[in-house]
């Protein structure tokens, strides 16, 4: 079980990307936009959770506010030497 910090600055997105593995999110501080496949993307806030799906494009992943950090953790199971983060 890995438990991973990120912080994505203001109006940072993440590029097209898949997870080999699910994962748990928990949004600490700042705002989240997730969306998967052709699903429409959605808001996650302080206190909120999300589920990142295993092999799934991860199609939209931000911070969308211009002046605040969005801070969350991540918790899965990975492999040993194993990326929870693939570009397609």
């Amino acid at each position: 079980m890995e438990l991973i910090l990120v912080t994505f600055q203001p109006g940072v997105s993440a590029p097209l990307h898949h997870h080999p593995v699910a994962g748990l999110n928990y949004i600490i501080e700042g705002t989240a936009e997730s969306a998967y496949g052709h699903d429409v993307p959605k808001l996650y806030r302080a206190g909120d959770t999300l589920q990142d799906l295993p092999n799934v494009p991860h199609t939209v992943f931000r911070n969308p506010d211009k002046s605040k950090v969005l801070r969350f953790l991540i918790f899965t199971n990975l492999h040993a030497d194993q990326a929870y983060t693939t570009a397609p």
